[in-house]
């Protein structure tokens, strides 16, 4: 049965299979593939007034 190790910081971010473990200190990996970048927007909720004016 094989146990799964914690993975590197650098490899977490990787999306290759060949993950090193945590004890490993790695600088940089020829092989890293990052994942796509998604640009993301941060939407802010409109403040309404719920109550009318009499």
């Amino acid at each position: 049965m094989k146990r799964k190790l914690e993975a590197n910081k650098l490899c977490l971010s990787c999306r290759r299979p060949c993950k090193q473990a945590a004890a490993v200190v790695i600088s940089s990996c020829p092989r890293y593939y990052p994942g796509p970048k998604i640009k993301r927007e941060t939407w802010k909720q409109l403040e309404f007034d719920l109550i009318s004016p009499p």
